[in-house]
């Protein structure tokens, strides 16, 4: 289990150009950095879950399908999943959520992909488990939820690793209105806002999106207030 952390901890290590990643190298240790122990457990709850998942396709043959696939109801997936988890999100930032320890997760205002790994595990069950099962009862083929759950999972990673990627500044990518490290980190700046982890739109909708461009600390670390609108 030692390979996908060193592995995570080496793309940390290459990505750590971006100026406002100095405040990581300055924090204090806060015994929040992803262990081996961890890693095994969460995979065992990564596997269970999806197994059951996939034992509910394949026993009401909701995956017959093997030779198409859907990009509607990929789409539709990859919506309704993060619909249901900034729904999530929010229930664990309220005070009748706390028990699941979310709060923990935010002593890190400028997370690397490898400590923003560290979650409880009601936590990880609520916060993509619970959407995973319901997702499942979407039909579609095969190949549409694997579709679902390669992109899904990737982007709810990257977006958390802090880094400007290249392609969240391209016209698809913001086209599609798809969430960047940029939107995600000032979440970690102000909890109350941005919760979404794919599509930005569901913070529009609720009312609680906060541009990053509006926000000092995502490309300047020393100051972590909000501009005033002129």
């Amino acid at each position: 289990m030692t390979i996908p952390y060193y592995g995570i901890n080496l793309y940390d290590y290459l990505t750590k150009s971006k100026p406002w990643r100095r405040e990581i190298q300055k924090r204090k240790p806060q015994d929040i950095e992803l262990n081996e122990a961890s890693v095994v457990l969460h995979t065992i709850i990564h596997f269970v879950t999806r197994a059951s998942v996939w034992y509910f396709h394949i026993h009401y043959k909701t995956m017959a399908d093997m030779n198409s696939i859907s990009l509607i109801l990929f789409i539709l997936k990859m919506i309704l999943f993060d619909g249901l988890g900034v729904v999530f999100h929010q229930f664990q930032h309220s005070k009748f959520g706390r028990f699941f320890n979310h709060l923990k997760h935010h002593q890190l205002r400028t997370p690397t992909l490898a400590s923003s790994a560290f979650s409880s595990m009601g936590e990880l069950v609520l916060s993509s488990h619970v959407g995973w099962i319901l997702i499942g009862l979407v039909p579609g083929s095969f190949w549409d939820h694997c579709l679902f759950l390669v992109i899904s999972s990737t982007i709810k990673r990257l977006c958390h690793s802090n880094y400007d990627h290249p392609w969240e500044n391209t016209k698809l990518y913001r086209f599609f209105k798809l969430v960047g490290s940029r939107e995600h980190h000032v979440h970690h700046l102000h909890p109350n806002k941005n919760f979404a982890d794919l599509f930005v739109f569901w913070d529009q909708l609720f009312g609680n999106f906060l541009n990053p461009d509006d926000v000092d600390g995502i490309n300047n670390y020393n100051n972590t207030t909000i501009h005033k609108a002129s």
